[in-house]
């Protein structure tokens, strides 16, 4: 009875992981192919539009006004071919009064995490650059993200941006403008369009699991098969 119980739990076990990754792979699958597209499409003119945060993420947009100094937020944990460092967010205002988080790019951590990097802004009236999306955080959504801070460099360890805008009594679009390389005030660029973990991979391990699950279910019906006829000599004595 107990080996059974223990079969049924694996074999639920490993079916969940396989159906997992099947899902996760449909999703990068759905999420490159919306990428695509919506590269593709014109520009958004972020003077003129407000960006739907599910239509437009990965869109290409432009915008013109001035980056607003005082205060920048680091997303933290970020690598750059094995060299940690932070995502560096800056606040811009178009010349509509619309304020927008811009993802400059990556900057290294340094020699020592107890000093932040200097990283001026430039000034007067630019044009950026770049596509829309969310600020793509590694660490875990906790309570008591600093959002409220007043400092002039504020490191997160997640950001989001809807409560970001409440904490600093800001109207900010709903997706962040990851600067081109070459726009004003750009830094390292740490963007690629393809997933880290591609969709094959996640269809790999799918297939890993499932085959998991068989070779359990071939082992537990033939040590069971063996033990029946077993089971029946000893009756028959």
């Amino acid at each position: 009875m107990l080996p059974t119980v223990a079969y049924l739990l694996m074999l639920a076990l490993l079916l969940s992981l396989a159906r997992w990754q099947w899902h996760r792979a449909l999703d990068k699958q759905q999420m490159i192919d919306a990428r695509a597209v919506r590269q593709a499409a014109e520009p958004l003119d972020l003077n003129r539009s407000m960006p739907d945060e599910s239509m437009d993420r990965f869109r290409a947009a432009r915008v013109t006004g001035e980056f607003v100094t005082g205060q920048q937020w680091l997303l933290d944990n970020r690598l750059y071919r094995g060299q940690p460092g932070y995502h560096v967010f800056s606040l811009f205002r178009t010349g509509q009064g619309r304020e927008l988080l811009v993802n400059r790019g990556w900057v290294s951590v340094g020699q020592d995490r107890s000093f932040l990097p200097v990283l001026p802004l430039p000034g007067g009236r630019l044009t950026l650059t770049g596509h829309l999306d969310r600020p793509e955080s590694v660490g875990l959504k906790l309570d008591g993200q600093p959002y409220g801070s007043i400092a002039h460099l504020v490191v997160v360890q997640y950001l989001d941006l809807a409560e970001l805008a409440r904490a600093q009594g800001l109207g900010l679009m709903p997706l962040a403008l990851v600067l081109d390389a070459d726009a004003p005030g750009a830094l390292q660029p740490d963007w690629s369009p393809v997933p880290t973990i591609t969709p094959e991979k996640h269809r790999g391990y799918a297939v890993q699991w499932a085959a998991l699950a068989i070779a359990l279910t071939i082992i537990y019906l033939g040590v069971n098969t063996r033990r029946l006829p077993d089971r029946q000599s000893e009756e028959e004595r």
